[in-house]
C-alpha cells in the first residue's frame, strides 16, 4: 500500500504507478480495453444497440453559423459523414465553399473551432488531431478561395480578432518550446502579419499568473483598440483596452476583480459586458471614456438570470433562465422587447448563437430530448423565425416535463423528465440520471440518440439541474464551487432519493451519468451514496482530487475547485475525493468508465486509478470497466464512428444493469463498421488503434 504525507496527514494511493507513462501502464490500458470491449460486445445487446444509433446519428449535423458582412461560416457534417467540415457562404448568393474538411485526413482530425475577421473575409480556424486539441490555426481567403500559408501551432482554445481592411491579426497562443511544441500554461497574445513567420510575432500582452487565459476583441469600426480579457477562472477577470494605433502607449485597465466579472463586447464602436458577482442575476452596462466609469444600461431581472447577450441588428440580443427554462428576446436601440418563443417553452437547450451587429438575423441552435439540432434564423426586424439549414422533424410521442426537487440548504433543484407516451406515470421505469454542477455551465435537456433509443424503449430519463451551474445564475455557481462543492453531490443524491420516493423508479433500476466536472460527480456519488443506484457510467472524469491540478491543464481549475496546495483548500478536497473514498468490501454499483489516449484536459490516469481502485474494493459482484478510446481526447472532434461505437458501450451497459430491453428496429442489419460483430470489430480494429496511441 503506497502512502503519501500530505500537509503533515498520511494519504494512501495503491495505484501511484498508473500515473507513469510505462510499458505496464500501457498494457494495463490495453487490457481494459479489451476485457471491457469484450464484455459489452458479447452481450446480445450491442448489435441491437448499435444498429439503432447508427440510423439515429446518420443525418446532417448543422452548427451554427457566424456572419460578419456577407459571410457565413458554419461546420456541418453531411448525411452519413463521419466529421463535420468547415464551410462560407455569401449572404448574397452563390455556393458554399468548403474551407477545411478533416474528412480526408489519414488520421482522425476535427476543426475545434473558428472565427471570422470584422469583413468577412478571413476565415481563421484551428485544427487538432486525435482529439487533442493543440490545434494549428489556419487562414482562408474567401476572396481568393485560397488556404494562406499560415500554420501557428499551440493554438488551443484560440482567440482570434482581426479588424476590418487590416492585414494583421491578433490571437491567443502557448508558448512553444525549441522543437515548437506548446506548453500547458502562460498562454499569451500575439499579433501576427499575413504572410509572415509566426516566430516573429511580437507579444502584445501577458499576465504573471501562469493559469490566466485570454479573449480578444476588435473596436468594431478600424479596429483602434483591442479589448483583452484576462479570465481568473469563471468568475472573476480583467479587461484592458490596448491602443493599436498608439504602439508604446500604456494600457487602459477597465475592470480588474478577483471575485466580480464582465463579459465585454463591443456595440456602436462602444465597450458593453454582462455584469456578473454572487449577489446579482446579470446586468449590462456601459464603459463611460468620459467618466471612467461603468454604467448600467440594463438592470438585473430577480428571477431571470441572464445567460448572453451580444449586439444584432443595432440592438441586443439577450438569453435567460426563468426557472431554468431558456428565455429569448431581442431589444431595440428605442427599448422595445421582442421575444422568441422556444419550444416545449424553453426546455431544452440552445447549443449557439451567432449574431452580427449590422446584420437584423441571428442564429440559434436549439436541441431538447425530442429534437435533433436544428438551427433557427431569427429575424428581429420581422419578428419571425425560420429553420435555417437542413429542417430536422421532431422524434415524436415524447413527452416532457419539469419538476423540483428540495435539497440541503433550502435550494429547490429544477430536473426535466421525459418518457415515451403522453400517459400518466403511475409505476416505475428503469431510469438514467445525467447531471454537471459547475463552471457556471448550465445543465439541460439535449438531443442524443442514445437517450432517443432508451426512450423508445420504455425508459425514463432526467436531467438535473444541480448548484455550480448557471441555471439560476451565479449565485448558483457560487454555491456549488470550492468550499460549497458538496452541495453540488448532495443535490444529485437528493433527486435520486426523489425520484424513487415518489415511485417514477427503484434504486435498483436507477443508472446515472456524467462527464468530466460530470464525471467526478457520478464518482463522488458512487463513493457516498453506493446504495441509491444499480449503475454508474464515469466519462473523462477527475477522480483524483488531491494531485489533480498536477496533470495537463488542470491547474487552470483551481479557481473552481481549489488548490491542494493550501491546507484549507485541501481539506475541501480531501472531504470528497472519489478515489480516497474506495472503500473495500463495498456493494458498489456496476461502473462503467471511460477515458480516451489522447485528452489533453484530464489525465487518463484518474480513469485508470479509480477503476482499478474499484474492482479491487467491490463487494457486489457487479462489473467495473474501463473503457480507454486509443484515437480521441477529451470529447471535442470525435467521429461519428467513434461517437457510435462509444455510445454503443455506454447504452448496451445501461440498458443490461437496468433491466430494460433495447427496442429492435428492422434497419438494425447494419451496424457502424460493416456487417459483422462486435468482438470481429475488435479483432480486426484494435490492433492498428494501439499502434497509433
Amino acid at each position: 500500500m503506497a502512502y503519501e504525507k500530505m500537509h503533515g496527514f498520511a494519504v494512501s494511493d495503491p495505484f501511484r504507478a498508473l500515473e507513469e507513462d510505462s510499458a505496464a501502464t500501457r498494457q494495463f490500458d490495453i487490457e481494459q480495453h479489451r476485457a471491457t470491449e469484450e464484455a459489452l460486445g458479447q452481450d446480445p445487446y450491442w448489435t441491437l444497440v448499435n444498429a439503432r444509433l447508427n440510423v439515429l446519428t446518420a443525418g446532417v449535423d448543422q452548427g451554427v453559423p457566424q456572419r460578419r458582412g456577407n459571410t457565413l461560416a458554419y461546420l456541418v457534417r453531411p448525411a452519413t459523414g463521419d466529421q463535420s467540415r468547415l464551410e462560407v457562404m455569401d449572404t448574397q448568393g452563390g455556393c458554399a465553399q468548403v474551407v477545411y474538411d478533416p474528412s480526408k485526413a489519414e488520421t482522425p482530425e476535427a476543426v475545434d473551432w473558428f472565427t471570422l475577421s470584422e469583413d468577412g473575409r478571413y476565415v481563421f480556424y484551428g485544427v487538432s488531431e486525435q482529439g487533442d486539441e493543440w490545434t494549428v490555426l489556419r487562414v482562408y481567403d474567401s476572396t481568393s478561395r485560397q488556404t494562406l500559408a499560415e500554420a501557428i501551432p499551440g493554438t488551443r482554445w484560440a482567440s482570434v480578432s482581426m479588424a476590418q481592411g487590416q492585414n494583421s491579426f491578433f490571437y491567443t497562443r502557448y508558448p512553444l518550446n525549441s522543437d515548437d511544441e506548446p506548453q500547458f500554461y502562460h498562454q499569451r497574445v500575439y499579433q501576427h502579419v499575413l504572410g509572415t513567420d509566426y516566430h516573429d510575432d511580437a507579444v502584445v500582452y501577458q499576465d504573471d499568473s501562469k493559469t490566466a487565459t485570454f479573449s480578444v476583441s476588435s473596436a468594431s469600426d478600424t479596429g483602434s483598440h483591442l479589448l483583452i480579457d484576462t479570465h481568473r477562472g469563471w468568475s472573476a477577470n480583467r479587461l484592458v483596452l490596448h491602443a493599436v494605433a498608439c504602439p508604446g502607449s500604456p494600457d487602459a485597465t477597465l475592470f480588474d476583480s478577483f471575485n466580480e466579472r464582465i463579459e465585454p463586447f463591443w456595440h456602436h464602436n462602444q465597450v458593453y459586458g454582462v455584469h456578473r458577482h454572487a449577489g446579482n442575476f446579470g446586468e449590462i452596462v456601459r464603459w463611460d471614456s468620459d467618466t471612467s466609469n461603468w454604467q448600467t444600461v440594463t438592470a438585473e431581472v430577480p428571477g431571470q438570470p441572464l445567460e448572453f447577450c451580444a449586439p444584432c441588428g443595432g440592438g441586443l440580443l439577450t438569453l435567460r433562465w426563468k426557472d431554468a427554462r431558456a428565455l429569448l428576446q431581442w431589444t431595440s436601440p428605442g427599448g422595445d422587447v421582442r421575444k422568441f418563443p422556444l419550444p416545449h417553452e424553453g426546455i431544452g437547450t440552445v447549443f449557439g448563437i451567432g449574431a452580427d451587429p449590422l446584420s437584423s438575423t441571428a442564429y440559434v441552435g436549439w436541441t431538447s430530448f425530442d429534437q435533433p439540432r436544428q438551427v433557427y434564423a431569427v429575424d428581429t426586424a420581422q419578428d419571425r423565425t425560420r429553420p435555417w439549414g437542413s429542417a430536422v422533424t421532431p422524434i415524436p410521442d415524447i413527452e416532457i416535463w419539469s419538476e423540483s426537487v428540495p435539497s440541503t440548504g433550502g435550494a429547490m433543484i429544477p430536473i426535466f423528465l421525459a418518457k415515451r407516451g403522453s400517459g400518466p406515470l403511475d409505476h416505475p421505469l428503469p431510469a438514467v440520471v445525467g447531471g454537471y454542477g459547475g463552471f457556471n455551465i448550465a445543465y439541460s435537456p439535449a438531443y442524443s440518440a442514445g437517450i432517443q433509443l432508451w426512450l423508445e424503449s420504455g425508459g425514463l430519463y432526467i436531467v438535473a439541474g444541480l448548484r455550480g451551474g448557471s441555471e439560476r445564475g451565479e449565485p448558483w455557481h457560487q454555491a456549488g464551487m470550492r468550499a460549497e462543492k458538496q452541495n453540488v453531490f448532495d443535490d444529485m443524491a437528493n433527486v435520486l432519493r426523489y425520484l424513487a420516493d415518489r415511485g417514477y423508479t427503484r434504486p435498483e433500476s436507477l443508472g446515472i451519468t456524467g462527464r468530466s466536472n460530470g464525471g467526478l460527480l457520478t464518482g463522488a456519488l458512487v463513493t457516498q451514496h453506493p446504495e441509491l443506484m444499480r449503475a454508474a457510467v464515469i466519462g473523462v472524469p477527475l477522480l483524483d482530487m488531491l494531485r489533480y491540478d498536477q496533470f495537463l491543464v488542470a491547474a487552470l481549475w483551481t479557481a473552481e475547485y481549489g488548490d491542494p496546495y493550501r491546507l484549507e483548500e485541501w481539506g475541501w478536497l480531501q472531504r470528497y475525493s472519489p478515489y480516497h473514498h474506495v472503500v473495500p468490501n463495498t456493494r458498489y454499483p456496476a461502473v462503467l468508465i471511460f477515458t480516451s489516449a489522447h485528452d489533453s484536459r484530464v489525465a487518463p490516469l484518474h480513469a485508470r486509478k479509480m477503476a482499478a481502485r474499484l474492482q479491487q474494493a467491490t463487494a457486489s459482484g457487479y462489473p467495473v470497466h474501463l473503457r480507454i478510446e486509443p484515437q480521441a481526447g477529451h470529447g471535442v472532434g470525435k467521429t461519428r464512428q467513434q461517437t457510435v461505437s462509444e455510445e454503443s458501450d455506454i447504452w448496451t451497459f445501461q440498458f443490461r444493469q437496468l433491466g430494460l430491453s433495447p427496442k429492435a428496429r428492422r434497419e438494425g442489419s447494419h451496424i457502424s463498421r460493416g456487417n459483422c460483430t462486435r468482438i470481429e470489430q475488435i479483432k480486426q480494429g484494435e490492433r492498428n488503434e494501439w499502434d497509433n496511441v
